[in-house]
């Protein structure tokens, strides 16, 4: 497909707050996007079910190159500084953030979102601006590993960064099936989520940055809250007796149920809306 790549010589973004990209000279050709054939992410919040459609990443760089999309980094302020779509916003997960610049934009404008998860806390950014009023929000289903693979426009204090994969395994009581599990690094605001499986498994995939084995992590279920180093989370299956007690950020205010739906098949994980104190 025509149009920018990271390395290409870039126009400067004269907009930073407005979630678009600068006009690039070479862009796709135009071609129609059916949105109705996309897999729907739905999460029912206080009883009222929000629909997040998953967008494939080309047809998110298809709108990217062409200007037709503002763009949302779901993630942490420090993944952003590291590496981030080029023009794209900071509006972490959930809530956003003070002085969020999506606040400015007019709801009718088509929004993506994007997260490393590769779309648990992309998609719970869009369901907000959805609930607050926004009418067309997308989160892209691969994730910014895949812009990252494409070789798409960057930007940022170190865009050849290769992330490091720390996997985490871990359980949890079966009542917290298709619930979400947090890793939280607060020192840097690094979020991490997944959902819990039917026999209460977990598997979180940290692309933290600025963390090393030694760095304290802060993992979260709707059973337990504990808190250890990365080096001992990474070694064996994480549980309740892991490291040390902590005292539990993520909130249980409103429950939001989430389904995946397509021809082929169906995810369902549930998540809380949380906020981050630094309790280490």
């Amino acid at each position: 497909m025509k149009g920018p790549r990271d390395g290409d010589d870039l126009p400067t973004d004269s907009a930073p707050d407005d979630g678009y990209p600068p006009e690039f000279d070479t862009v796709p050709e135009e071609r129609d996007i059916d949105t109705s054939s996309y897999d729907v992410l739905r999460r029912d919040i206080d009883g009222e079910t929000i629909e997040v459609p998953l967008i494939p990443i080309e047809d998110a760089y298809y709108w990217y190159a062409r200007g037709e999309a503002r763009f949302v980094d779901a993630r942490s302020e420090t993944g952003y500084d590291v590496s981030h779509i080029f023009g794209a916003v900071l509006s972490p997960a959930p809530d956003g953030r003070r002085m969020d610049p999506a606040n400015d934009w007019d709801t009718s404008d088509r929004v993506v979102t994007y997260c490393h998860c590769p779309h648990h806390l992309s998609s719970l950014r869009a369901a907000t601006l959805l609930t607050n009023g926004f009418e067309d929000v997308y989160a892209i289903d691969e994730g910014f590993q895949a812009w990252l693979d494409r070789n798409y426009p960057l930007a940022g204090d170190d865009t050849n960064r290769e992330y490091t994969v720390r996997t985490i395994e871990g359980r949890t009581d079966e009542s917290d099936a298709s619930e979400t599990v947090w890793a939280f690094h607060p020192p840097t605001d690094q979020i991490e989520a997944a959902e819990i499986n039917d026999d209460g498994s977990y598997t979180l995939e940290l692309k933290f940055v600025q963390v090393d084995a030694q760095s304290t992590i802060q993992i979260e279920t709707p059973s337990y809250a504990i808190r250890a180093p990365l080096a001992e989370l990474t070694s064996g299956t994480v549980t309740a007796e892991t490291g040390h007690p902590a005292e539990q950020t993520a909130t249980s205010n409103s429950t939001t149920t989430n389904t995946t739906e397509s021809s082929n098949n169906s995810e369902t994980s549930t998540a809380d809306s949380f906020s981050l104190a630094s309790t280490f």
